[in-house]
């Protein structure tokens, strides 16, 4: 039975790979940098460097692994992001090797709010992995790559937007083979995603539903669609489903600050998974900053509440006093220009007759009655 289904496997990889193309790497887009299929996102808020390693139908021997390697970071004052990323992948004795390059602008409104642009570069080579165990083959495709690898050039398109409670982006991948070139045995595909950002606990936790859409090729489309729910910025959980009756589950703990640990298993939950079992994914992130959803919702919220409280504490556009005495100060170098100017101008509302009464002291009118009395003496 296992040799069936390796030879089934075969096929629909020898198919997937030289005829239709179908290289297309499927890893698990909460734990890795997705930019490799939205090239807008490269460079998105602060930057990571991922490794995923996958392990396909684990009851089958010799069947598909792949790595990942990503790496993007902003520049420019956050202005422009950018990211690079390899990818290979072993199927019996074929191997495809894919990597790519991104550029995006990243426009912000504020601290949570970002529309980004990216075009992405990439080169994808397909070859064998060693010599297979037989001389010739009918496929001309197969028996090509004996003779040498096939080398393809493509670039992507994508945009992306991100508020405080969305997530949203679209992109055009492998446009050259879409439109320009062909013959290219790459295939392009379509994708776009919307991601929900609910803060719990006044932003100590955060809920993420998601559902996502992937034209792969003219006759494959997948919709999936999940929910993950991250625990004080240190342990995420989730799963999602996927068509094709695929489920994936994810695990992830942040090990430290700045490094984050995760697992992902996949099943098929139909006829089929009981005889060619799980992927299993791991993954490990490192994050250039901190700067978290849950602080960066903070600190927004405190700004929020601090410009409240300023405009409410004093006159518009100025900053709140702290004191009494500093609040008569600064309303006395506003008064001129404000419209109530009649109002608080201190000197057009004071009474005349009360400043122009003058205190009475005994003191005083002791001394004015002694010089009297003295000046009456002298005259005697």
């Amino acid at each position: 039975m296992k040799k069936y289904l390796l030879s089934l496997l075969l096929l629909i990889s020898s198919s997937g790979y030289v005829l239709q193309a179908q290289d297309i790497p499927l890893f698990s887009q909460k734990l890795t940098n997705s930019f490799v299929f939205n090239p807008a996102i490269a460079g998105h808020t602060y930057g990571s460097m991922t490794y995923s390693y996958k392990q396909n139908y684990s009851k089958v021997e010799g069947s598909p692994t792949n790595h990942f390697l990503s790496l993007h970071t902003p520049i420019a004052n956050h202005r422009f992001g950018v990211g690079a990323s390899i990818y290979q992948e072993d199927v019996t004795f074929l191997r495809n090797t894919y990597a790519s390059g991104a550029f995006a602008y990243h426009l912000a409104f504020n601290k949570l709010s970002i529309l980004s642009m990216g075009v992405s570069a990439e080169f994808n080579s397909i070859g064998t992995n060693g010599t297979p165990n037989f001389s010739s083959t009918g496929d001309q495709a197969l028996n090509d790559l004996q003779a040498g690898r096939s080398n393809n050039f493509d670039f992507s398109f994508g945009l992306h937007y991100q508020n405080r409670f969305l997530k949203i982006g679209a992109a055009a991948n492998r446009l050259s083979a879409g439109w320009i070139d062909k013959t290219s045995s790459l295939s392009y595909y379509y994708s776009g995603f919307a991601q929900g950002l609910i803060p719990i606990r006044g932003g100590e936790d955060l809920l993420e539903p998601y559902v996502a859409y992937q034209k792969l090729s003219e006759v494959n489309n997948t919709l999936s669609a999940g929910l993950y729910y991250t625990f004080d910025n240190k342990i995420t959980a989730g799963a999602a489903m996927r068509s094709g009756q695929v489920l994936n589950a994810s695990l992830a703990f942040r090990i430290s600050k700045y490094v984050l640990l995760g697992y992902s298993r996949e099943m098929i939950t139909g006829n089929i998974g009981g005889f060619v079992g799980a992927a299993n994914e791991f993954t490990l992130r490192y994050d250039f900053n901190d700067q978290s959803y849950k602080e960066r919702f903070r600190a927004d919220y405190k700004s929020a509440l601090s410009y409240r409280r300023k405009t409410l504490s004093g006159p518009i556009g100025k900053v709140g006093s702290r004191s009494p005495k500093q609040i008569q100060r600064n309303q006395k170098k506003l008064a001129p220009y404000s419209p109530n100017k009649r109002y608080q101008n201190t000197k057009k509302l004071s009474v005349k007759t009360s400043s122009s009464k003058k205190n009475f002291s005994t003191k005083k009118r002791q001394k004015s009655n002694y010089k009297r009395k003295s000046k009456k003496l002298k005259k005697k």
